[in-house]
């Protein structure tokens, strides 16, 4: 079994994409895959926290190093627990899914392709 150090944001344990690709073993960026098509579904600051390179510049450089994000990462997002939990419920039931108008322009939402479940 993966053990994982949280990383803590705000007095919150979250988790980066990377940990939970490499917690529930899928491929790297199935995670972000997963949170794009149910992101909707998801409430920033509970669910989430989204923390562009600008003003967090720091502590991405400082999660690089120690291997907790991808060193490809620009904007961080950060799952809590509930997130997590709620994707993870979402992907089992196939729930409620952002349509193509919903996603941001250029990122790669996986479009045409099923998104992974998590464990």
């Amino acid at each position: 079994m993966v053990t994982l150090q949280p990383i803590v944001f705000e007095q919150v344990e979250t988790l980066s994409f990377r940990q939970i690709d490499q917690l529930n073993s899928l491929t790297k960026g199935a995670s972000f895959k997963l949170f794009k098509t149910y992101q909707r579904n998801l409430l920033e600051g509970r669910d989430y926290f989204y923390l562009p390179q600008e003003q967090y510049a720091q502590l991405l450089d400082a999660l690089k190093r120690t291997e907790q994000i991808y060193a490809s990462t620009v904007h961080l997002v950060l799952l809590t627990r509930q997130g997590y939990s709620q994707l993870q419920i979402l992907s089992a039931q196939g729930g409620p899914q952002n349509t193509a108008g919903d996603t941001d322009a250029g990122a790669d939402d996986g479009a045409g392709e099923s998104p992974a479940r998590l464990n």
